[in-house]
């Protein structure tokens, strides 16, 4: 029984809220790639769905990155340009994954 592919992202939704280093949130979108590269191997076109919807929700959640940046005080960005980072990782690795399939 396949899992749902909300609950394939939990943890890595749990990882980008915590900031982590971007290495470890692409690690983390590596293992999921893969866990729906094998459930859907016969099946690329929900498989880039998938990737498609969470590309858009990555982008969505950048750009609102980008405007609370602008609007932080000094003291803040730092904290959130790292987030930000992190975030443009697993987007870009998203983006590889879309074009490998």
């Amino acid at each position: 029984m396949s899992r749902s592919p909300a609950a394939d992202l939990a943890p890595l939704v749990k990882l980008l809220q915590a900031g982590v280093p971007p290495e470890r949130a692409a690690a983390e979108l590596s293992r999921i790639l893969a866990r729906w590269t094998a459930e859907l191997k016969d099946d690329g076109e929900q498989l880039q769905e998938r990737l498609s919807a969470l590309a858009e929700q990555m982008t969505m959640g950048i750009e609102e990155m980008h405007e609370g940046i602008a609007e932080a005080s000094d003291k803040g960005k730092p904290t959130l340009r790292r987030i930000l980072a992190t975030h443009q990782a697993v987007l870009d690795g998203v983006r590889k994954a879309q074009g490998a399939g």
